[in-house]
Order: structure tokens, then C-alpha cells, then sequence
């Protein structure tokens, strides 16, 4: 069996050639990669800010003139009536 022995400064040679085609033939879907990425990173900040902003909405309930609205007993916190639970404490209100 024959064995192909290669020094190291020749297989560098190699990768590096191989490394240099890649980049010079699938630029675009380096570019695109990248671009995805960027993508991403942007969806989920926007995410994470309509999240937290309906949170903070939930969390700071006030009620409209003549609404009726239900006082957590634990937090003393504003709740809609048709709350389960109490957005500030998690306790259950029934």
C-alpha cells in the first residue's frame, strides 16, 4: 500500500489554496450568510422590545372612569376582572 506523506508547510499551501477558492467561488453565500445573521440579530431585539413592552402594559393596568377592576390582596395592585392571577405577584385571585 503506497502512503502519501506531506510536509506541513505543503498542506497549509493546500488549505490555504482551498480556502482562497471557496471564498473566491461562494462570495455570495459568505455575503448571505452574513446578512441572515444580521437579519436575525435585529428580529429578535425587535422581539424582545414588543415583548417587553406588552408586558409592562399588562403589568401596569389602569383603569378607564366607571371600570370595574378587581385590588390583588396580596400586592394591592389594580387587576382586570377577568384576571386569573395578579401580573405583579403571580398570586391567584379567586
Amino acid at each position: 500500500m503506497y502512503r502519501i506523506e506531506l510536509s506541513g508547510c505543503l498542506t497549509a499551501l493546500i488549505i490555504f489554496l482551498l480556502i482562497i477558492f471557496l471564498l473566491k467561488e461562494l462570495w455570495w453565500l459568505i455575503v448571505g450568510i452574513a446578512i441572515i445573521l444580521i437579519i436575525a440579530y435585529y428580529a429578535n431585539l425587535i422581539y424582545k422590545l414588543i415583548r417587553n413592552k406588552s408586558e409592562e402594559s399588562r403589568l401596569n393596568y389602569t383603569p378607564q372612569m366607571g371600570e370595574v377592576y378587581k385590588v390583588c390582596p396580596y400586592c394591592n395592585t389594580k387587576v382586570k376582572v377577568t384576571e386569573t392571577t395578579c401580573p405583579c405577584c403571580k398570586h391567584s385571585l379567586n
